[in-house]
């Protein structure tokens, strides 16, 4: 059976996490300081990680949170959830966000070690639907999200799956991607006079919106069929975007 305490308080500059019991704390390189702490029955690992933006008061906020939900937090077979219910005094962060460990390499080196972590880290309820594939969730957490800058601001989930004829832009085939929400703005205000065109968008919520232009906008969640002004549809792609 592995000794997960052993490997973890073995690692590069490992020591205790102190207020933390069965955490440790380390810095691979200057600006990094990775977390992790042990569950209660010894057999998982929930990491955290910081880059030039360690709050040891956060992040002991957040370890507690998860402990106190470990159940869910191992047991949710989704590969990425938000846990709601978070606050830190002076923080916005609203969730708790826990990736699952096959959509992360967390610890590349060591597969054995890898399969029992899960990834955890502060956030924000505009940024997880739940229903991200693990593929999706992988992409989130590596490349969107920017988990280790304790500091960041929301970065909401936008899935969307688009033609403009007119432009030439547009996603490939019938899978929808993620996008930042300034990039869908602008491909949404570039649909403006394109009757041919269509943009269908995926929200945290798991909403389905589709819009297109037919002398104004229009806007539809598969029931009534809603006409917008230019102004009135960016005010409306902000609301379903962030609002939690």
């Amino acid at each position: 059976m592995m000794d997960i305490a052993a490997k973890l308080s073995a690692l590069p500059g490992a020591e205790p996490l102190p207020g933390v019991p069965d955490a440790w704390k380390w810095s691979p390189a200057p600006g990094f300081v990775l977390l992790a702490a042990m569950s209660s029955d010894g057999r998982h690992v929930f990491r955290m990680s910081s880059k030039d933006s360690y709050d040891a008061e956060l992040c002991r906020a957040v370890l507690a949170f998860v402990r106190e939900r470990e159940a869910e937090v191992v047991d949710r077979p989704e590969p990425l959830i938000a846990l709601p219910g978070f606050s830190c005094l002076g923080r916005d962060f609203d969730v708790v966000g826990r990736i699952r460990p096959q959509a992360h390499r967390l610890f590349p080196r060591d597969p054995d070690l890898n399969s029992v972590v899960f990834g955890i880290f502060p956030a924000y309820s505009s940024e997880i639907s739940g229903t991200e594939s693990v593929d999706q969730a992988s992409e989130r957490f590596g490349r969107m999200l920017k988990v280790s800058d304790l500091n960041r601001m929301p970065s909401p989930y936008v899935l969307v799956r688009f033609s403009n004829p007119k432009s030439g832009a547009g996603t490939i085939g019938e899978l929808p991607v993620f996008v930042s929400p300034d990039y869908f703005v602008h491909e949404l205000r570039d649909l403006e006079g394109v009757e041919a065109a269509r943009l269908e968008l995926w929200n945290h919520r798991n909403e389905k919106w589709r819009v297109r232009w037919d002398g104004d906008w229009r806007v539809s969640d598969g029931g009534q069929e809603i006409r917008m002004t230019g102004d009135e549809i960016v005010l409306w792609a902000a609301t379903v975007i962030s609002e939690r």
